[in-house]
């Protein structure tokens, strides 16, 4: 076997023209696994979770309080053990023995302490899994292995892997060197000379064009070009795409390439996001945009379609217990597989739940861990194309829950948010790769990192480089630095990294054969430094360059796109004819209805008649609206009390703060989560004075009843009509008095009164009347945050602001304008012409004599009138 290894030769991607069966090509992971394989010590790998949990413990065991590590660690226990294990994994690997001298300074003799524990609990790491392989080749030798081919000097490599390289037979390194020709070479030789330390001499712009820089405006200007260069000039070309490969590879596709395989692993993959989500359910208060988040996800423990049905009540009304979470728990009563649901339901959603500032019971959060875990075990038998993603879910439940089992057996008691959430990153440290990454046959050789260009390739393409990820510099003092080196721990030295990461960044531009293009970020973004090297080099390089925007006007333009002829955006139709009458049929009309055939007759037949609906995004929002819902349902159950008209203004109030914190934990549990106090305390005192102030009213009225949310239903001529009313007042002479209930809007909702434009409150009137034969004596609006009652008639309610409609508007009256109008829109949609009004209608959308006045769509209505030619 002959391996060829290199530092970073992990992240390599093929195709590769040199593969050939027993020659594999291997970063230090991938060399590590193969020895353990054939030398028989492979082993499942330790979870940097469960390592992290461990020696969180070790930290805490040896802690006297005084340690350099005690207030960070009472403050951050997994933060400040993955800090401290990932130095001893660093010293481990440079040889440290785990010792240290009383004259070495305290840190070093601080975890020297606790390194003899460590040795025995704690899982081994790379340099552990090194002294085995290392005792395991002076033992038997190197097996298989005839030869091993170094891409990197063996400087670069840590302590220990210098020493597996003593054990392995015919050690060669073989250092990228120039393979270009002509004026490319000088180039690559040149740009050696200068990292060795020689001087720059400048040389004349590539007349040749094998060294070109490619300029775009945007990024997908430069993938199309780059998929249409391919299309009709294939070769062996090489793409180098550090951050934006994934991004590519959408393009090549979209345009008939095809893809080269970039992965780009994410913890933001929907399955590694459900473990996270489903944790964020043990806290109290429940955050709502999480529940909904839950619920909504792609990926959870228990069914998806359950799930969504308990969404939608939770957008509805956000609580759990509310009357739309029991009806949607009904509906999935009805299933299949109802009680495993329930039961699942129950666990996650409406047990014991934990503040956050104590934490929660770590034998809780490890069976609910182990529940998704099971929940992700179950889905590996699916699709195979998942199979990556939730085989990287099931490892991250597993490290987690071997991660707190670890910290359970340590007898911590109670696990803190942050705390949560670290060990499930440190159980995602690279996260999941795309299912749909891979390569298709045809596809350009690729890698996603510099040290992996290798091998020569006619074209090399590095795409858009940007800003470098340089070598961090050691976190420890030089007295530190020079006690390790003293006990013989040889440790990275950051100049030396950054010296070989530059010759790193020049593998692609000396395995380039013919040609090597830069195609270059968008403006504004960091100059790589091998871009600055070409320029210092090549002082004229950018006057040879390509700009893919100027280039679209000349011939390369028939090669990446075609010129469309602009065409304006069509005008918004004053009428829509259709061949047929728009038949409304028997259909109930309430006064929403009614006002929006009234205002706009398009919106009416798209909303009403082919009953569109835009996308809905399920949300919980702590707005007005919300505000006001859940103040109708405190004043419903208000009067639902038998004796509420006979409580005084204290004891109502008692009532509402008894009855407060149950209606907001299952209708208004949004009010409950952190930073939103200041909205709760604004509700719950508007309600308090809404409740008194009505109270107030009604009293001196002299009211014997109130009913709320009353349901009627009538005719406004030939038209059947319903209407809820928000409270229908009986007063002692057996009068009654409808009144709508508003959250805000004193001023709009009084000038409508006061204009005769109150058309819902007349089709109340006519309900009424049509049902007890007596029309209501008054009609108004009570609004909550000021605690006003606008009403129309005086010497009904002795402290309500009367606001009586202009003469010759009465009830009656306005009815006979919307029967009126009614007719003129029926004979327009009977002709099949749909009126389309703008927002501001003028005089010229206004109906025949004795119609109401059409006022246009509301901006609620946007969705909707998109669909009619609002560009705008």
């Amino acid at each position: 076997m002959h391996i060829t290894f290199g530092l970073f030769l992990d992240t390599r991607q093929g195709p590769s023209p040199t593969n050939f069966f027993n020659t594999p090509i291997v970063g230090r992971l991938g060399f590590l696994s193969l020895l353990e394989t054939y030398l028989g010590l492979s082993a499942p790998e330790a979870s940097k979770a469960r390592r992290v949990a461990i020696y969180s413990g070790l930290l805490r065991a040896h802690d006297n309080n005084s340690r350099f590590y005690s207030e960070s660690l009472k403050a951050d226990s997994i933060g400040t053990a993955a800090r401290l294990l990932a130095w001893r994994d660093e010293w481990r690997l440079g040889g440290w023995d785990g010792s240290a001298n009383p004259e070495h300074p305290s840190r070093i003799q601080e975890l020297a302490s606790i390194e003899k524990a460590a040795l025995e609990t704690l899982p081994p790491g790379e340099a552990e899994r090194l002294h085995l392989v290392i005792q395991a080749l002076s033992a038997s030798g190197p097996g298989p292995i005839k030869s091993v081919h170094l891409v990197d000097p063996p400087e670069d490599f840590p302590l220990l892997w210098r020493q597996v390289l003593e054990r392995l037979p015919a050690v060669e390194v073989r250092l990228p060197e120039p393979q270009g020709e002509g004026q490319l070479r000088a180039l690559q030789e040149q740009a050696l000379t200068v990292l060795a330390g020689g001087s720059a001499g400048n040389l004349t712009v590539q007349t040749d064009g094998s060294v070109l820089l490619v300029h775009a405006l945007a990024a997908t200007t430069a993938e199309h070009w780059l998929s249409a260069q391919h299309s009709h000039q294939p070769g062996d070309r090489l793409i180098l795409a550090e951050d934006a490969g994934d991004s590519l590879d959408v393009s090549l596709s979209a345009t008939g390439g095809v893809n080269c395989g970039f992965e780009r692993p994410s913890q933001l993959r929907p399955a590694l996001q459900a473990l996270i989500l489903a944790l964020e359910m043990c806290w109290e208060p429940i955050d709502m945009n999480r529940l909904l988040d839950f619920l909504t996800h792609p990926v959870g423990p228990f069914s998806r379609p359950a799930r969504g049905r308990l969404a939608r009540a939770v957008a509805k009304q956000p609580g759990i217990g509310s009357e739309a979470w029991t009806a949607a728990k009904a509906k999935i009563a009805a299933g299949d597989d109802a009680q495993e649901v329930a039961d699942e339901i129950t666990f996650w959603l409406e047990s014991e739940r934990w503040s956050r500032t104590d934490g929660v019971p770590v034998d809780a959060l490890i069976a609910r861990v182990a529940r998704m875990k099971e929940a992700m075990r179950l889905r590996l038998s699916g699709e195979s194309a998942d199979a990556a993603s939730f085989t990287a879910a099931h490892s991250q439940c597993a490290a987690v829950h071997e991660a707190l089992i670890e910290l359970a057996r340590q007898g911590l008691a109670t696990v803190l948010p942050r705390q949560v959430e670290q060990l499930v990153a440190h159980a995602t440290p690279a996260g999941a790769t795309n299912p749909a990454a891979v390569s298709h046959v045809g596809c350009m050789r690729s890698t996603s990192t510099a040290a992996a260009c290798i091998e020569a390739a006619d074209e090399v393409i590095w795409w858009m480089p940007s800003t470098p990820a340089l070598p961090s510099p050691l976190p420890w003092s030089p007295a530190e630095v020079n006690a390790l080196t003293q006990l013989g721990v040889q440790l990275r030295d950051p100049a030396r990294e950054l010296v070989s990461l530059a010759l790193k960044w020049l593998r692609p531009l000396l395995a380039a054969r013919k040609r090597f293009i830069i195609v270059c970020p968008p403006p504004g973004s960091e100059v790589h430094p091998i871009r600055q090297l070409l320029k210092k080099l090549v002082p004229d390089i950018e006057s040879a360059s390509l700009d893919l925007d100027i280039a679209l006007d000349s011939t390369l333009l028939g090669v990446t796109a075609e010129v469309l002829a602009p065409q304006p955006l069509p005008a918004t139709p004053r009428h829509i004819q259709l061949p047929h009458p728009v038949q409304l049929g028997d259909a109930l009309q309430s006064f929403t209805t009614l006002n929006e055939l009234f205002n706009d007759a398009a919106l009416f037949v798209l909303k009403r008649v082919a009953k569109l609906d835009p996308t809905s995004v399920l949300a919980v929002d702590e707005d007005n609206r919300l505000l006001g819902i859940l103040a109708h349902r405190v004043l419903e159950k208000l009067f639902d009390y038998n004796d509420a008209l006979s409580l005084s203004n204290s004891d109502a109030v008692a009532w509402f703060r008894a009855e407060a914190d149950s209606l907001l934990l299952t209708e208004g549990a949004v009010l409950l989560m952190q930073g939103a106090g200041v909205t709760q305390q604004h509700f719950r005192k508007v309600c308090e004075l809404a409740i008194c102030s009505l109270l107030n009213h009604l009293r001196l009225a002299g009211a014997v009843q109130v009913q709320t949310e009353v349901e009627l239903r009538g005719t406004l001529g030939a038209v059947p009509l319903i209407g809820k009313i928000d409270l229908l007042v009986t007063l002692g002479n057996k009068r009654t008095v409808a009144v709508d209930i508003k959250w805000r809007g004193d001023t709009y909702y009084a000038g409508l009164l006061r204009s005769g434009e109150h058309l819902q409150l007349a089709l109340y009137s006519s309900l009424i009347e049509q049902t007890s034969g007596i029309a209501p004596a008054a009609l108004g609006y009570f609004i909550l945050e000021s605690g006003g009652l606008y009403i129309t008639a005086a010497d009904i309610f002795p402290k309500a602001q009367v606001r009586r409609p202009p003469d010759g508007v009465t009830v009656s009256n306005l009815l006979d304008r919307a029967r009126a109008t009614w007719k003129w829109r029926k004979q327009q949609l009977d002709a099949g012409t749909i009126e389309v009004v703008p927002e501001e209608p003028n005089d010229e959308y206004q109906g025949p004599e004795g119609t109401l006045p059409v006022n246009g769509p509301s901006k609620w209505d946007r969705d909707h009138l998109i669909l009619l030619g609002g560009w705008k």
